[in-house]
C-alpha cells in the first residue's frame, strides 16, 4: 500500500433517512467525481480535469471525506487517504475530523430551539441570560445592547476572530478565562468595540458567549445538549462536541505533511470550533436544513434570512448566504488547526456536498472537489467553461506591467501568446482573455477588468455585481518584488518608504507579510525566514515580527537565531503601543513557552 492509497467506503448506517444502500446510479457517478477534479476556469476546447489521488499528493492532504445530498437526502459518502500518515491506518466513512466553523451551524441550530422552549431571547440583552459572567458594559452597549441575534450573525461588534485550539497535555481554559483573555487562554479577551447591529464581523468570540448562555440556560453540559437536542435528532451518530468521545478522530496535518502538535487540538470554544464529525453526519444536517427551511416557520429558514451583507453575499444565523453562478447557496466553511471543511447547500433545490480534509492545504482541494460533484450531478450553479477571446500582440502589451491591488503586489506578462500573472514567492497563474477588457484567473476564477490602459479593478467569481477591488499600477519599488530578486537590502529600504508614506495602514502592511511568510514557510523555509527577516529589519520594535521570525528560524531547526529572535519579541513586548494587555499577556506565555523548548 502506497501512502496516498485511496479507500473507498460508502456509508451505509446511521440516520434513518439514508438509503441503506447506494443507487446504481450513485455508484455509476463517484468514480467519475474521482477523476473529474478541474481548475477554476475551463477553457472551451483546453479542458483539463485530475484525478482525487493526484489532488491529494499534490496539495499533501493526508485524508479527504465527501458525501453528497439530493432531494433532501443523504445519497452517498466517501473516505479517502490515511487517517494517520505514520500507522497507516486508512480513512473509513466513520474517520472523524475537526468541523472547524461548521460547528457554528449547529450550534445556531441549537440556540434556535432554546429560543423556541422559552430558554434564551433572540433579541434581549444576552446579559440577561449569563450568569457567571457578562460581556463588559462600554458607551456601545449601553446604547445598543448585544442580542443573541447578533451573536449568531456576527453583528455584535465583538472581537476575536478564531481559535488556535489547545495541544493536548497543555492547561485547558474555562469559558470565562477565554472570554475574559485570562490564562491559560491563549487569545485575547471578547470586547465590543463595534457599534452592536450595525456591521458585519466575523466573531468566534461572539459564538463562545452563546456556547456559555446555552450551559447557564439549560444547566447541561455542551456535549451533551448538543447531543441531546441536535446530533442525535439527525441522525448524527459519528459526530460529538466532546474530544474525549471522539472514536475515530483523524490525525491533523500541516502544509508541510507534518502532524499537528499531539496531532489533534482541543477547542474548549466547541460552539465557534470543536465538532467533532464525518462527512456523512454534516450532509445529514445540511440535507435537514435544506428540507426544513421550506417551512416558512421552521428554524431553517430563520437561520438562513439575510441579516447583514457579507462578503460576496450575506450572513444569516449560523450560514452565509452566497450565490454559485447565479444560484442560490448557504453553508459554512471551517478551518481549525490542520483541518479544513466545506458545507454548502442550494437554498430551494435539497442539494449540496460535504467535503472534509485532514490538512491546513484542504482549502487548496476542496473546491476542485465540489467542482466535480455539480458538473456531475448538473445541478444549477455547475461551473460552464469560458471562451477565450483572442487578444492581439498590442492588446496582450497594453496589459503587461505592475499592479497593486488592495497593497497586494502582481506583474502581468506576456509569454507567447498568453497572458500570466505573477505574484511575488507564489506559483504564476494564466489570465484568460473572455473579452476585450476581461480577465479570468485560471486558479480562482476572479476577473481582472481592463481599459485602455490597463487593468483597473479584480471582481471576484458571479459577475458584475460581484465585490471588486481597485487596481493601480505600480509606481517605483515595492519590497516583494525587490525581496523576490534577491535584494534585500532594497526591499528593506522599499518597505520603510512604504511603511512611511502609509502610517495608517503601516501595520497591516506589517501583518499581511507576516501571514505570506508563514504561508510560505510551509513549501521554502529559506524565502519565508527571508520575508520575515525583512520586517524585523524594516520594524526593529515590533515585537510579533520577531517572535513569527523566531518561529520560522525554530521550523528549520535554527536553534541559536530562533533563540535570539524571541529573546527580542519579549525585549520589545512592553514598549510596543498596538499590542493590548490582553495580547501582551499571551505573547509573552507563547514566547518564554518557546524558550523553554529551544533550551531543553
Amino acid at each position: 500500500m502506497t501512502r496516498w492509497m485511496l479507500v473507498l467506503l460508502v456509508a451505509c448506517s446511521g440516520s434513518t433517512r439514508q438509503p441503506a444502500q447506494p443507487t446504481n446510479e450513485s455508484r455509476a457517478r463517484i468514480p467519475r467525481i474521482e477523476r473529474g477534479l478541474a481548475p477554476a476556469v475551463q477553457v472551451r476546447g483546453e479542458e483539463v480535469h485530475y484525478t482525487l489521488a493526484e489532488r491529494m499528493r499534490e496539495h499533501r492532504v493526508p485524508a479527504v471525506s465527501i458525501a453528497v445530498f439530493e432531494h433532501g437526502e443523504l445519497q452517498w459518502a466517501a473516505a479517502y487517504g490515511l487517517a494517520e500518515v505514520a500507522t497507516g491506518e486508512r480513512a473509513t466513512e466513520d474517520t472523524q475530523f475537526l468541523a472547524g466553523s461548521i460547528s457554528k451551524t449547529v450550534n445556531a441550530y441549537a440556540a434556535l430551539l432554546a429560543v423556541r422552549a422559552g430558554e434564551l431571547a433572540l433579541d434581549a440583552p444576552i446579559n440577561d441570560a449569563l450568569t457567571s459572567w457578562k460581556l463588559p458594559d462600554n458607551e456601545l452597549t449601553r446604547k445598543t445592547p448585544v442580542t443573541l441575534r447578533m451573536l449568531l450573525s456576527h453583528t455584535a461588534g465583538t472581537t476575536v476572530h478564531g481559535f488556535p485550539g489547545y495541544a493536548p497535555g497543555t492547561p485547558i481554559p474555562t469559558l470565562p478565562q477565554i472570554l475574559d483573555g485570562a490564562p491559560p487562554a491563549n487569545t485575547p479577551a471578547v470586547r465590543v468595540d463595534l457599534a452592536p447591529g450595525t456591521e458585519f464581523r466575523y466573531s468566534g468570540g461572539g459564538t463562545t458567549i452563546v456556547q456559555l448562555a446555552l450551559v447557564e440556560r439549560t444547566y447541561l453540559p455542551y456535549p451533551d445538549l448538543l447531543a441531546r437536542r441536535v446530533l442525535g435528532p439527525t441522525g448524527m451518530a459519528h459526530s460529538t462536541f466532546d474530544p474525549a468521545r471522539a472514536q475515530h478522530p483523524a490525525v491533523g496535518y500541516r502544509a508541510s505533511g507534518d502532524p499537528v502538535e499531539g496531532k489533534r487540538h482541543i477547542y474548549p470554544e466547541m460552539a465557534a470550533a470543536g465538532l467533532w464529525t464525518t462527512a456523512g453526519d454534516l450532509a445529514r444536517f445540511f440535507a435537514r436544513l435544506a428540507r426544513e427551511r421550506k417551512d416558512p416557520s421552521s428554524i431553517a429558514a430563520q437561520m438562513t434570512t439575510t441579516v447583514k451583507d457579507a462578503f460576496d453575499g450575506a450572513v444569516g444565523m449560523g450560514v452565509f448566504l452566497t450565490s454559485r453562478n447565479g444560484t442560490p447557496m448557504f453553508g459554512h466553511g471551517g478551518s481549525d488547526e490542520g483541518f479544513q471543511a466545506d458545507a454548502v447547500a442550494s437554498l430551494d433545490g435539497g442539494f449540496g456536498v460535504v467535503v472534509m480534509t485532514s490538512s491546513d492545504t484542504g482549502y487548496k482541494l476542496m473546491p476542485e472537489i465540489e467542482r466535480a460533484v455539480f458538473a456531475e450531478y448538473g445541478w444549477p450553479g455547475a461551473d460552464r467553461p469560458v471562451e477565450r477571446f483572442a487578444l492581439d500582440a498590442a492588446q496582450r502589451q497594453r496589459l503587461v506591467g505592475r499592479y497593486l491591488f488592495d497593497r497586494e503586489p502582481f506583474e502581468i506578462t506576456a509569454q507567447g501568446d498568453k497572458l500570466m500573472l505573477d505574484t511575488p514567492f507564489d506559483t504564476p497563474v494564466e489570465l484568460v482573455p473572455i473579452a476585450a477588457d476581461d480577465l479570468v484567473r485560471r486558479d480562482d476564477g476572479r476577473h481582472i477588468r481592463a481599459d485602455a490602459t490597463g487593468p483597473i479593478e479584480e471582481r471576484f467569481p458571479g459577475g458584475p455585481s460581484a465585490p471588486h477591488r481597485p487596481i493601480t499600477r505600480l509606481a517605483g519599488k515595492h519590497h516583494q518584488f525587490e525581496l523576490a530578486a534577491g535584494n534585500f537590502d532594497a526591499a528593506v529600504a522599499a518597505l520603510r518608504e512604504r511603511l512611511a508614506a502609509d502610517p495608517q495602514h503601516a501595520y497591516d502592511e506589517e501583518n499581511r507579510l507576516n501571514g505570506l511568510g508563514y504561508n510560505v514557510l510551509a513549501r521554502d523555509p529559506a524565502k519565508a525566514i527571508e520575508i520575515l527577516r525583512m520586517v524585523t529589519t524594516a520594524v526593529p520594535a515590533s515585537s510579533n515580527a520577531h517572535d513569527s521570525l523566531g518561529e520560522a528560524y525554530m521550523a528549520t531547526g535554527d536553534k541559536p537565531r530562533a533563540i535570539a529572535e524571541y529573546e527580542r519579541a519579549l525585549a520589545t513586548l512592553d514598549a510596543d503601543p498596538r499590542v493590548t494587555p490582553e495580547l501582551r499577556i499571551q505573547r509573552r506565555k507563547h514566547a518564554e513557552e518557546q524558550l523553554a523548548k529551544l533550551r531543553r
